[in-house]
């Protein structure tokens, strides 16, 4: 192929002007002058260059989609793994929940049956209750009736019309466009009742949830909620004010210990209060609506701390439940939620020492009361204990003083306690946050450890081995000795049992000549001696004969008689037995195994009555 003849003109270098110069660049710039006139260029075929680019670009292409497309299965692999366990979670949670509920439901019932019946007081009661539940019912199957019902027979009215109209639809066939468009107006006039129907039910909803959050109905339904509330009277009870003392002192300063008492717990609750203002700050639900919270609480309790993947699977969850949240959002709402159970908790266990401590209270001051009370009679019995009754006062005034401090000792032994409990918590983190980095190291020890005990123990081994090996070198000299004295008495012992055996083969050998002899003189008494004749050993025998020629007496035998002679009875004989055709009747019938068949057997006669010396007598005086 000739190459294209190219204008003669000057082309612009400048582009090609570089600093460092030599001569590669020289050479270069020679060819980019000469162009394609040079012999050291071949021209080029663009067509093919442009089908050869194609094909890259296709396979490029290709190959990109695959890519594509393994990325995508391996996503959706780790997001149908995640679901798995999803949902092995979740079918433990409801198989819980299930329980919970069976359980709640058999005490409902139980309840019930104990409450129901005549002559309760809450018969009637109950009998409102099931009125209105079956009201209820017939509520709800009328409102499915009305609602639901047409929606399924709407469904399956489209899927039939769909069937038979596909191909209209498919063709564009105007008549069949036109009763399509009327059947999605009424579908979308459909998806807005039932909207509305959906709206109206929320509404209903919101407004029961409402109730069931109010007054008395509040304090049935959430008796078992998270905040502890604080159900006594503070000051002085009533009770204690009712307990008799004659020493109004004494009695003063003991109801005094329940103001101290108070004021001291008031005092550490508004502490903890004061501690965790900026849970409380944010409400019960943590700046978020009830809604969320609630999803939050319920999805986070399902994950046991001891799961592998914990947190991960927690963040997933949430971030399915609760789209709207990002995940910033989901780690501070659930720092606040470990923080306000934690707060919520100490302040349970507060108030149950608060209420402990006035329980205790008042038995001590009630048995305080009475002591008093006893010696006061001992004192108006005798005159010469006062100063007794003075001393056991004061002893009385300090148990109460020592049961004071004690508790205030038990007090702060307890925040002391609480204080630890924080710092081991804020330990932890940090542990947590170390644990990784040591673990390596930690690691690393064990591998070098492990290095050093092995050497150890291959060098006590050769050792071992070592002591070993001389010791059975020694043993093995001594059983050398041993065993050459005990070769040589082998030895011995071998050549005296070989002599023994060649003098008993001798005398065997004697022995088998001696019966020989015995044995050719009984040979020679009952010897045959016949003369030698030729024609006997050529001809036939007589059983050869027999079998080849047989005689007349043999032509005339029956060859269907029998080969035996039967001396007994035939199958016709037998077969005409009436006990015998009996007894297939009632097999046939299934009978012949049950007593009434035995006993009809017994009484059927045989058609020949038996001899009289065939009669057996062996069990006629039994």
């Amino acid at each position: 192929m000739s190459s294209p003849s190219w204008p003669n003109r000057t082309m612009d270098t400048k582009p090609f002007i570089t600093q460092y110069t030599s001569d590669e660049s020289n050479r270069m710039q020679l060819r980019v002058n000469n162009g394609i006139r040079s012999n050291k260029y071949l021209p080029v075929d663009y067509d093919k260059l442009k089908l050869m680019a194609a094909e890259k670009k296709f396979s490029a292409q290709k190959s990109l989609l695959k890519v594509k497309k393994i990325e995508q299965m391996s996503k959706q692999s780790k997001e149908n793994l995640l679901l798995k366990q999803h949902k092995l979670i979740w079918q433990k949670e409801f198989m819980r929940l299930n329980n919970v509920r069976k359980r709640a439901q058999a005490e409902v019932e139980g309840h019930r049956r104990q409450n129901a019946t005549e002559g309760s007081g809450c018969c009637r009661m109950y009998e409102h209750f099931d009125l209105y539940e079956a009201s209820l019912d017939e509520e709800f199957a009328e409102f499915k009736m009305n609602t639901c019902d047409p929606v399924w027979n709407l469904r399956e009215d489209l899927q039939f019309w769909i069937q038979d109209n596909h191909e209209g639809i498919r063709m564009g066939d105007p008549e069949v466009v036109e009763k399509h468009a009327e059947i999605r107006q009424t579908i979308s006039q459909v998806k807005g009742q039932q909207n509305s129907i959906l709206q109206q039910l929320y509404n209903e909803q919101k407004c029961l949830e409402g109730e069931l959050s109010s007054g008395f109905l509040w304090e049935i339904t959430h008796g078992g909620s998270e905040t502890p509330h604080i159900d006594f009277a503070e000051g002085i009870p009533e009770e204690a004010f009712d307990l008799e003392c004659s020493d109004d002192e004494l009695k003063v300063t003991v109801l005094q210990e329940f103001i101290i008492l108070d004021e001291k717990f008031r005092e550490r609750l508004h502490f903890l209060e004061d501690e965790h203002s900026k849970i409380l700050s944010r409400g019960t639900h943590g700046g978020w609506s009830e809604e969320d919270h609630f999803c939050f609480v319920v999805n986070y309790d399902q994950y046991p701390r001891e799961l592998n993947n914990r947190r991960k699977l927690i963040m997933d969850r949430l971030r399915r439940h609760l789209p709207h949240k990002s995940r910033p959002e989901l780690v501070a709402h659930e720092e606040w939620c470990e923080s306000n159970k934690y707060f919520h908790e100490r302040k349970r266990a507060l108030v149950v020492a608060w209420r402990k401590g006035r329980s205790e209270l008042f038995s001590k001051a009630r048995n305080t009361f009475i002591e008093v009370e006893i010696a006061k009679e001992l004192v108006e019995v005798q005159a010469e204990y006062n100063r007794g009754q003075k001393k056991i006062r004061d002893e009385l005034y300090n148990k109460v003083r020592i049961w004071r401090e004690q508790k205030l000792e038990a007090m702060m032994l307890q925040e002391k306690m609480d204080a630890r409990r924080r710092e081991e918590a804020q330990e932890q983190r940090r542990m947590e946050a170390e644990k990784e980095k040591k673990r390596r190291a930690h690691e690393k020890e064990k591998v070098q450890k492990f290095s050093d005990d092995r050497t150890e123990k291959r060098r006590k081994q050769e050792e071992r081995d070592q002591e070993r090996m001389e010791e059975l070198r020694r043993l093995m000299e001594e059983q050398a000795v041993l065993d050459k004295e005990r070769v040589n008495y082998r030895k011995e012992q071998l050549d005296v049992k070989i002599s023994e055996r060649k003098l008993k083969e001798e005398q065997k050998a004697e022995d088998e000549l001696e019966k020989e002899r015995r044995l050719e003189a009984l040979r020679e008494q009952v010897r045959v001696i016949a003369e030698s004749d030729r024609v006997r050993m050529m001809q036939d025998t007589k059983a050869w004969q027999a079998k080849n020629n047989p005689s007349e007496e043999d032509e005339d035998i029956n060859i269907n008689k029998p080969l035996f002679e039967i001396n007994t009875f035939n199958s016709k004989q037998i077969t005409t037995d009436p006990r015998m055709r009996l007894e297939a009747k009632l097999r046939e019938a299934g009978l012949h195994n049950s007593p009434y068949a035995r006993q009809v057997m017994a009484g059927v006669p045989p058609p020949q009555p038996p001899r009289r010396d065939m009669k057996s007598t062996v069990f006629k005086y039994d």
